[in-house]
């Protein structure tokens, strides 16, 4: 095609009729347009009332199972400080009985009620007295000679699974009571498991600095024959510190 023909053809399609849209047209096109945007902007409310409602829904579901944990978690922890009742008072005389040995302990294991405690000396060293009350039971260890006490350890009464046991240590101004609460398997004469440990004292000092009670398998591992508890505290009484560091191993008397 010549570059003369060309020139003809874009001329001609210049001066062709441009399209007109009549009113009524314009009309139905902006209707169109309008209800589209209708639809449109109703869609997007729809779609976030529908979103405002789920989470909604979501966050009441996380209140309920949150409520329900936080309840149960409390229920089981008023069961368990029901079950075992913790030792807040310094040793109570009770009734005073003979200590009798079981067998299969040896000359350093001691018993309590279900458990037994390891002693630095041999029970024929030492003179061994026994206490009952209605929730404990107390063995003090004293020296044959002096009548004075060394160690005294104490178990609460029933409770076949759960059990606190806990040690009383008089220092120069207050008794400290060393406790753990264990789960045991009497069966098999094992610990099965450690819930908590912890300190008391009676009187309360000023402060108490850098205060550590931990527990431990002696193998390793749970369920376990022997568990050890350690403690190191710092009693403060305003002009006068006292470091303490003690501790005592624990077993389970087989039935």
């Amino acid at each position: 095609m010549s570059d003369k023909i060309h020139a003809v053809i874009q001329q001609q399609l210049k001066e062709l009729p441009q399209p007109v849209l009549t009113a009524e047209k314009q009309e139905q096109m902006l209707d169109h347009i309008h209800t589209a945007a209708n639809k449109y902007h109703k869609r997007r409310k729809w779609e976030n009332a529908m979103k405002r409602v789920y989470l909604g829904a979501v966050t009441i579901a996380a209140l309920i199972i949150l409520s329900i944990l936080g309840f149960n978690q409390m229920a089981d922890k008023n069961s368990r400080s029901g079950s075992i009742p913790e030792h807040s008072t310094p040793s109570e005389s009770g009734i005073v009985s003979n200590y009798i040995d079981p067998p299969g302990l040896t000359v350093h294991q001691v018993a309590l009620n279900n458990l037994y405690v390891e002693i630095p000396y041999q029970k024929q060293d030492v003179k061994i007295t026994k206490r009952t009350t209605d929730k404990y039971i107390f063995v003090d260890i004293k020296d044959k000679e002096t009548g004075k006490v060394l160690y005294t350890y104490g178990e609460s009464v029933g409770h076949d699974k759960e059990k606190l046991v806990f040690r009383e240590i008089q220092t120069k101004k207050t008794k400290v009571r060393l406790q753990m609460f264990v789960e045991i398997d009497s069966i098999k004469g094992l610990i099965t498991k450690v819930n908590k440990t912890e300190a008391g004292y009676d009187p309360q000092p000023n402060k108490i600095e850098a205060e550590v009670i931990s527990s431990g398998s002696r193998s390793g591992k749970f369920p376990a024959e022997n568990v050890e508890l350690l403690s190191s505290v710092g009693l403060n009484w305003g002009n006068d510190i006292q470091h303490l560091y003690e501790g005592y191993v624990i077993g389970v008397i087989k039935n």
